[in-house]
């Protein structure tokens, strides 16, 4: 059981409002990318007002389900892994070759954990290759800029897109806020080019308390000198609709005065995602 304590400045008087202990579910964060094994975390769900941070996600991880992968021939259960350099640190990892991520291709997961029984299936689009990055100098100083992106929309409409970057001191990649998640309705078949900020390290709703440090040195610039990797996802409407909505939910975090976001989930029985990503990568070194 939660209490809330709220306080009227303006009349001064204190209401208590008794939040029931809201109900637990298993949530999934899985991923299939081309070329790589499937990730897939397995977790609790945490009370809303919980702080984010290490120690609290170490106590909501299952780390006995077993988690079943599958391309419609080929089976594979998945061995949990420990590994500090991916985010969450604690997943679910493929071990057959066979069911690798390849494009055009259709997988299907299934999960028992917690005595529930989840299900869900993506898709692995194929990826779309950016052609070239770029920097350009932002306002008055010159030694800041904002990142470049070019490269060439299939002329079939039904494209989505979802866009990450990091720099060679950060562990994993990171979605570029704002930016990040796109679809063909206005540019199909063009040449596209757009800018994009340095996104964070860590987002803001994740506490540091644990020790983790986040990089807050001109926090939306690339200097010179920098150099940036940018991976660009082809993904399916449905993976589309989870980050869309995941995203809107994500920068609503704390705020009392935001409209309510429901995360459209793909899986049957639980909450989170199974994602599918045709992926493309490309570097560039700041002049």
């Amino acid at each position: 059981m939660m209490m809330i304590t709220i306080t009227l400045i303006s009349c001064e008087k204190e209401i208590d409002i008794d939040l029931p202990a809201p109900e637990t579910f298993v949530v999934i964060d899985g991923i299939i990318e081309k070329d790589q094994y499937a990730r897939v975390a397995v977790t609790r769900s945490s009370p809303y007002f919980d702080t984010i941070s290490l120690a609290t996600l170490s106590a909501i991880f299952i780390n006995d389900a077993v988690v079943i992968l599958s391309d419609g021939i080929v089976t594979d259960t998945l061995t949990l892994t420990i590994d500090a350099t991916e985010f969450p640190p604690i997943f679910y990892k493929g071990n057959n070759p066979d069911l690798i991520g390849q494009e055009w291709k259709k997988y299907y997961l299934t999960v028992y954990a917690n005595g529930d029984t989840l299900t869900s299936s993506t898709t692995i689009p194929g990826a779309i290759p950016i052609d070239s990055l770029g920097w350009d100098q932002f306002g008055s100083n010159d030694s800041l800029g904002i990142g470049l992106i070019y490269f060439k929309e299939p002329d079939t409409l039904g494209n989505y897109y979802y866009l990450l970057c990091k720099k060679p001191d950060w562990q994993y990649f990171v979605s570029v806020d704002g930016q990040d998640i796109s679809n063909d309705n206005v540019v199909n078949g063009t040449y596209i080019s757009f800018t994009f900020f340095k996104p964070q390290q860590l987002p803001g709703w994740f506490s540091t308390a644990a020790g983790v440090q986040a990089n807050t040195d001109d926090p939306e610039f690339f200097r010179r000198g920098d150099t940036i990797t940018c991976k660009l996802c082809s993904i399916d409407r449905t993976t589309f609709e989870f980050l869309r909505t995941y995203e809107d939910a994500a920068y609503s975090f704390g705020n009392p005065f935001s409209a309510p976001s429901f995360v459209k989930t793909n899986i049957n029985g639980g909450l989170g995602g199974f994602l599918g990503y045709g992926t493309s990568y490309s570097t560039y070194i700041v002049p």
